[in-house]
């Protein structure tokens, strides 16, 4: 997975929108539900992944 293809969310935001962007294209915009115990979502369009910042690696 690109790093860049990752989205870094607050952990009380249950819901975000996907449109794509210039990378991975345009697209219809789609409502993700990110469940709490993955902490991630992925966009079936573009593959823009949605993560909680408390399930990103800190290195």
């Amino acid at each position: 997975m690109k790093i860049s293809n990752i989205r870094v969310v607050d952990d009380d935001i249950n819901i975000v929108a996907c449109v794509g962007d210039t990378e991975t294209g345009a697209h219809p915009k789609v409502y993700l539900n990110i469940r709490d115990e993955g902490g991630k979502i992925e966009c079936y369009y573009c593959g823009k992944t949605f993560m909680y910042k408390s399930k990103v690696e800190k290195k």
